[in-house]
């Protein structure tokens, strides 16, 4: 185990092509390795990193028809309200 010479944070051996770096994470200190087989890289896939999933979502598009059926059957829906509403109202009085 060897510590960054800059700041004193860990050196951590870092594999890049067929040469080791001992790096720093926290300042970015690189040096080369004395002995390539005495630091070992691992690198552990956990099951987050495994697993991913994708949402694929379709933008539906309403026709301009179907728009306007829509309003009208909501402007009916409204006035039918509104009527029960002012009948409940005379009964109650």
């Amino acid at each position: 185990m060897e510590f960054c010479p800059k700041c004193g944070g860990l050196l951590v051996p870092v594999k890049e092509k067929e040469t080791v770096y001992l790096v720093c994470r926290k300042c970015g200190h690189k040096r080369k390795a004395k002995k390539k087989t005495s630091y070992k890289v691992v690198t552990t896939v956990t099951s987050d990193k495994k697993t991913r999933t994708g949402v694929i979502e379709e933008e539906v598009k309403i026709s301009e028809e179907r728009l306007a059926e829509e309003r009208e059957l909501l402007r009916e829906y409204y006035e039918i309200f509104l009527e029960t509403m002012a009948e409940q109202e005379t009964e109650s009085e």
